[in-house]
């Protein structure tokens, strides 16, 4: 599949909106309280069969606020 029919299959498929997954890892639920602690985005191609995978991925470690809370379970992956 051509690389512009397949930008149009992901428009069409995405009413125009480029896909990309975010995930986070952080050191609890509380925003106020708990360390993020990395971020990562992907973004997705669509093979010749129609099928999303991922493309290109970035991902940063990201420097605790001051005083935040680090629980050694987060730490530990």
């Amino acid at each position: 599949m051509s690389e512009n029919a397949q930008l149009n299959g992901l428009c069409d498929r995405f009413r125009g909106f480029y896909p990309v997954v975010i995930d986070v890892e952080t050191a609890g639920f509380n925003a106020k309280t708990d360390a993020l602690l990395e971020i990562a985005a992907i973004t997705l191609k669509m093979d010749e069969h129609g099928w999303l995978m991922p493309d290109e991925t970035l991902h940063f470690h990201v420097e605790p606020f001051e005083g935040a809370n680090l629980q050694p379970e987060a730490l530990g992956f």
